[in-house]
Order: structure tokens, then C-alpha cells, then sequence
């Protein structure tokens, strides 16, 4: 019985542990942000709007932010966050 309880409770901290271990890797990877002048405004969803015209010009943002730059010219403006 002892054994069993023993065993039980390495696996649950061997969880502890690694889980941990994950949590520090995943604050490693750092966030750059990129904003970029697009030609058309933001439409009905901006966020993926923003990562098609990053995506043209070979650069693959996670998350974007759209706002209207120039409404005169109808000009975007892309807030993207990448992996750095």
C-alpha cells in the first residue's frame, strides 16, 4: 500500500514539475510588434485582413490590429505582433 502511494505521488509532482517547466519555455519566446500602410481599409475583420497583406509580403504575423489610417485614400494601418 505504501509503495502505491508512494508512486502516486511522484507522478503528481513529475507533473508539477514539468508543467512548470513548459510555463518557463513558453515566456522565453519574445513578441516583436510591426505596423505597417496597407492599401484598402480594414473591412469586416481587420485582424485577418492584416495577416493576408503581411502574408504577401512574406512575414507571418500571429496577431493584427486594424484602424483606418488615410479614409481619403482608404489606407489601413496594421498593428502586428510576430515571433521574435
Amino acid at each position: 500500500m505504501k509503495s502505491s502511494t508512494l508512486l502516486m505521488v511522484f507522478f503528481v509532482l513529475m507533473f508539477c514539475v514539468l508543467n512548470h517547466v513548459k510555463e518557463v519555455r513558453s515566456l522565453e519566446n519574445k513578441v516583436c510588434i510591426k505596423s505597417q500602410v496597407f492599401e484598402q481599409n480594414c473591412g469586416w475583420d481587420g485582424n485577418k485582413v492584416c495577416i493576408k497583406g503581411f502574408n504577401k509580403i512574406k512575414e507571418y504575423p500571429f496577431s493584427c490590429e486594424c484602424s483606418i489610417y488615410d479614409v481619403a485614400n482608404s489606407r489601413r494601418l496594421c498593428k502586428c505582433k510576430f515571433s521574435c
